[in-house]
């Protein structure tokens, strides 16, 4: 999997674009921390078109009509008509959800409002994954109202997750099963969310009480169990994860398809990833985890483990790692036992010139802590293809024919990750324990 890697978003996409609205291929590889926000302008078309058409006659529908910093009911209605008059535009609930939020934050939209007349209801539901401070407080009144409409009935937690991602009418008339014929914008319509991975049937199951998500996940008429068993195995590739998601994802009720998307979560943690990994005849999972945007050290050292004698496979997946990861494999590097200097050169030779020259330092100071300063020279010779283009503390070394402060002197100028920030963040989403509160901020 690769995502926006901001993980106070949640951002993200998914390589496998059949299932639901993924915001595929579409994403940016890293988003500013903060407020869950859609990544780039929503939906712009190539302003060239297709090849051997006008541009005239392929041009971008117009941009939504922008909102005021006090944005009302009034505002949420016209960005309605907007999405529903251009229909191919990507992104229409994630802007539905940005306009309410920044209402809620204003004052000018109220709890009433997000109840009974933001439609459809999966952008209400949305609101509860916001931990803005100024949001709070309406989201856990949202809540209350869900659980009260729930009156403790596993069945009712049932229809309400199961109706989330395709009930057209607000958020009231989801929980009382009351028609709502208000214009409104169909929530299962493709890529009517972009720029994160918050579905509203995750943080309903993270909601529900343990026999309400077990009902969801277990019970059912053949006809809605089949439809239940494909919508959570769509939820494992999104957030947020909940205890009783990964363990029937896991269990023998979760299906290959499913354990793949959990494998591919970038916020799945390591324990689940490490429990992923022991599914014989599930390659793609390993491949998963190798590729993983924030896998920890060990799991992904594991992953890498098995393609020791597959290069080609090793190949691809420091290609892809590297693409957004440097960080990543130096931890990888740090992971593999000191006495196996073989792996940790292969590792380095495999990835190539892919490294930038921060990370490639810090890489031949890994391997010269292992072995011999001239594998470090050989290796970089054969990767900058000159003397000229190595390293000038490795081309010092090789020069005056000396290994003794090779280590130090690559180690002297540090790494700095620039994601650094991003990384630990999502560490601390990441951890396995929030799979019992996945939504803290509404406890």
């Amino acid at each position: 999997m690769t995502t926006t890697r901001d993980p106070s978003c949640g951002f993200g996409r998914l390589t496998d674009g059949d299932d639901w609205d993924d915001d595929l291929g579409v994403a940016g590889r890293v988003g500013p921390l903060g407020p869950l926000i859609p990544v780039g302008p929503l939906g712009r078309a190539d302003p060239a078109g297709p090849p051997g058409r006008a541009p005239s006659r392929w041009m971008s529908p117009p941009p939504p009509p922008p909102f005021s910093g006090r944005p009302t009911m009034a505002a949420y209605g016209r960005a309605i008509d907007h999405f529903r008059s251009h229909p191919d535009r990507a992104g229409g609930l994630t802007h539905l959800r940005e306009l309410m939020l920044q209402g809620v934050r204003a004052g000018t939209v109220g709890a009433h409002e997000v109840l009974c007349h933001v439609r459809p209801a999966a952008v209400a539901v949305s609101l509860l994954a916001e931990p803005d401070p100024a949001v709070v407080p309406v989201g856990r009144l949202i809540v209350e109202r869900i659980r009260v409409a729930a009156a403790g009935r596993p069945e009712r937690w049932s229809a309400f997750i199961d109706r989330a991602e395709s009930w057209t009418g607000s958020l009231l008339s989801l929980l009382t099963d009351a028609d709502d014929e208000r214009p409104s914008l169909p929530p299962a319509r493709p890529n009517a969310w972009t720029g994160h991975l918050w579905r509203p049937a995750n943080i309903l199951l993270a909601l529900a009480p343990p026999e309400g998500a077990r009902h969801f996940l277990t019970e059912g008429a053949v006809g809605t169990a089949i439809r239940r068993a494909g919508l959570a195995q769509r939820m494992a590739g999104f957030v947020p994860l909940s205890r009783a998601l990964v363990e029937h994802t896991l269990s023998s009720r979760g299906s290959g398809r499913a354990r793949l998307r959990l494998a591919a979560n970038a916020f799945t943690p390591d324990e689940v990833l490490a429990e992923l990994l022991n599914w014989v005849g599930e390659p793609a999972i390993a491949t998963a985890v190798r590729e993983h945007d924030f896998a920890g050290a060990a799991v992904r050292y594991a992953a890498f483990e098995t393609v020791r004698d597959r290069p080609e496979a090793l190949r691809n997946s420091l290609t892809e790692l590297l693409d957004h990861g440097q960080q990543q494999f130096l931890d990888l590097l740090d992971a593999v036992p000191d006495e196996d200097a073989v792996w940790i050169h292969t590792l380095i030779r495999m990835a190539g010139d892919a490294l930038g020259p921060g990370p490639r330092r810090a890489a031949y100071a890994r391997l010269a802590e292992v072995c011999e300063a001239e594998a470090v020279w050989t290796l970089d010779l054969a990767v900058a293809g000159s003397l000229e283009a190595m390293l000038p503390e490795v081309r010092a070394s090789m020069t005056e024919g000396s290994a003794a402060p090779l280590a130090a002197a690559l180690r002297a100028v540090p790494f700095r990750d620039r994601l650094q920030d991003v990384n630990a963040a999502a560490g601390e989403l990441r951890r396995e324990e929030l799979l019992d509160r996945p939504l803290p901020w509404l406890r």
